[in-house]
């Protein structure tokens, strides 16, 4: 999967960027991920969300704009409903969930491997798949 770099970020200040680099995979707290994730997922808006998962150091402009557009093809309209499919506490503050979103009949699969810590939650991994077996098969 390749995220797509937004146009809007090379407008930028260098420090900037890197303000936002230091915050990307962190969030405030469970709530605060979810909220975030749902959001973009149910608009289909990939590119900021997999630069904020950690992706903004992974991947160069052609890759991120590549994997929007299987994306965005693979889903072409924002969807509907979400459900937590599953959900497993580990010891330490580690979780690993797995997401549905659709509409109709057209389904995303999201995978997150997560630590939360005191005053945080990290995002170490993720996976955004139309196949629930690529999702599922991570647990």
């Amino acid at each position: 999967m390749r995220p797509l770099f937004p146009l809007l970020a090379l407008c930028l200040p260098v420090a900037a960027l890197a303000q936002e680099a230091e915050r990307d995979s962190l969030f405030a707290d469970y709530q605060d991920f979810r909220a975030y994730i749902d959001s973009h997922m149910m608009q289909r808006d990939f590119i900021p969300m997999i630069q904020r998962l950690g992706g903004r150091d992974e991947y160069t402009m052609e890759q991120l704009s590549q994997v929007n557009t299987q994306l965005l093809t693979a889903f072409p309209a924002d969807f509907t409903d979400v459900a937590t499919v599953r959900s497993i506490e580990m010891a330490g503050g580690f979780r690993e969930e797995a997401y549905a979103y659709w509409n109709g009949l057209s389904y995303a699969w999201f995978y997150a491997l997560l630590h939360e810590r005191a005053d945080d939650l990290v995002v170490i991994q993720f996976n955004v798949n139309s196949n629930a077996s690529i999702v599922l098969d991570k647990f």
